[in-house]
């Protein structure tokens, strides 16, 4: 079988990846990565958000220290990753400092 050396490979936006997604309800059609934990939390908790950015109105979920995520990528350049979190039945973006 022939190699596709024409494939040309582009980071998405927070937006198209909603989009292929279905939204942050439920996880659907996403990357099967691999599970972490929420960890090093000092006090208070892991925002879910909805753009990998911090933003108060953003905010659609808590997760605290032990609680599962499955990781499903990584677009975001600036510290954050997109998680699964079956606790919540959402995905949305984490401060990768926070997952391991």
């Amino acid at each position: 079988m022939e190699e596709n050396k024409n494939i040309e490979k582009k980071m998405i936006t927070a937006e198209e990846l909603d989009a292929i997604t279905g939204g942050v309800d439920g996880w659907a059609g996403l990357y099967e990565g691999p599970w972490k934990t929420v960890c090093n939390l000092k006090t208070g908790w892991l925002a879910l958000r909805t753009a990998p950015a911090y933003d108060y109105t953003n905010e659609i979920g808590q997760l605290y220290n032990g609680d599962a995520v499955q990781i499903c990528g990584n677009a975001s350049g600036n510290g954050y990753i997109w998680v699964y979190s079956p606790k919540l039945n959402k995905s949305g973006w984490v401060n990768a400092g926070y997952v391991g």
